[in-house]
């Protein structure tokens, strides 16, 4: 025989049974939680290295964009050096081809008062009285004494005064610095001259003034002349026989040319 008897719970059973479903529901709960912050935290970390990683990465990109900014500047400070040494190699290039274009316009010059003073002393180098040299940086025109002065005399004869002239027009219209020296062999002065030119530096400096004089009288210009003497000094020959002698005595005409003076 069944019981239909209600079974009735008393209320210590019951307090029980609602702790225990409370119970439960709180360790659920918990368990909940705590699987969520580890994701959570998880996820953090993970985007805590990825920033890093970007960080590092951006550092890296910032580096390599400061050395191409360097790379760059040293770049055009190697252009504008490169263009600064162009402009000064063309600059030399010009100044060079500016210097042989003087040198050529300044020999061919040179060449022409030489083949002109040859031309007007023809006779007179061919009868060994006047010779004429091409220097490198100059015209030698070498006169003996005896077609210029008498003996123991600084006084220009006529055919000295006529050998003289026909140098002038060479020397007025070319720009040149004109030095002109006198030389005498190694003999004394004579008594009956002694007074007047103490010694060979005396007779060859006043010969070489008269030149000067007679050649600043025709118009050759006073400041592109001087005068000097070598006396006995400075031979050419052997003063112990009258042929070296002769060749001692005389009167070096030297043309040098004018720096940036144009004819």
């Amino acid at each position: 025989m069944i019981s239909t008897e209600k079974r009735i719970v008393a209320p210590t059973e019951r307090k029980m049974l609602l702790f225990s479903i409370v119970l439960s529901l709180l360790l659920v709960s918990g368990c909940v939680r705590s699987g969520t912050y580890k994701t959570l935290q998880q996820e953090k970390t993970a985007v805590e290295e990825q920033k890093a990683q970007l960080e590092k990465e951006l550092a890296g990109s910032q580096a390599t964009v400061a050395q191409l900014t360097t790379d760059n500047s040293a770049l055009e400070a190697e252009k504008v050096a490169l263009i600064q040494q162009t402009q000064q190699t063309e600059a030399e290039k010009a100044r060079m081809a500016a210097a042989v274009e003087t040198a050529r316009v300044e020999s061919a010059r040179q060449q022409a008062t030489f083949d002109n003073l040859r031309t007007q002393f023809s006779s007179e180098m061919e009868s060994k009285q006047v010779k004429i040299e091409l220097l490198k940086n100059g015209i030698k025109v070498n006169l003996a004494q005896e077609v210029l002065f008498p003996s123991g005399s600084a006084q220009l004869n006529a055919s000295g005064e006529g050998i003289i002239r026909k140098i002038v027009s060479e020397l007025k219209q070319g720009a040149y610095q004109i030095n002109v020296a006198g030389f005498t062999d190694n003999v004394a002065i004579s008594a009956n001259l002694i007074e007047r030119y103490p010694s060979n530096w005396e007779l060859a400096g006043a010969r070489s003034a008269s030149v000067v004089r007679l050649l600043e009288k025709e118009g050759v210009p006073a400041a592109r002349m001087v005068a000097t003497s070598y006396g006995e000094n400075s031979p050419v020959a052997d003063n112990t026989d009258a042929a070296g002698r002769a060749l001692n005595r005389r009167i070096e005409i030297s043309l040098r040319p004018l720096e940036g003076v144009s004819p």
